[in-house]
């Protein structure tokens, strides 16, 4: 339901119920506001050495590349 249906809705209401409904919206604002974040609470420690093996590299790896590397020949 479209927030201006809600309103209107809460418009019609006795007195005594749009209180009881605004002090329950108030409540809930509470509770989500000191309700920590989620995705904070996802987050995990990260753990070294998953990767390993996963990249290899030469002995050469150091070594310049040729000329023709560098002009796009083959």
């Amino acid at each position: 339901m479209p927030l201006k249906e809600l309103l209107n809705e809460a418009k019609n209401l006795d007195l005594q119920e749009q209180i009881q409904l605004a002090t329950q919206l108030l409540q809930w604002v509470e509770i989500k506001i000191n309700q920590k974040p989620q995705d904070s609470s996802s987050k995990r420690l990260r753990q070294a050495g998953l990767g390993l093996g996963a990249c290899i590299f030469t002995a050469d790896f150091d070594d310049p590349l040729p000329d023709e590397f560098w002009l796009g020949e083959t």
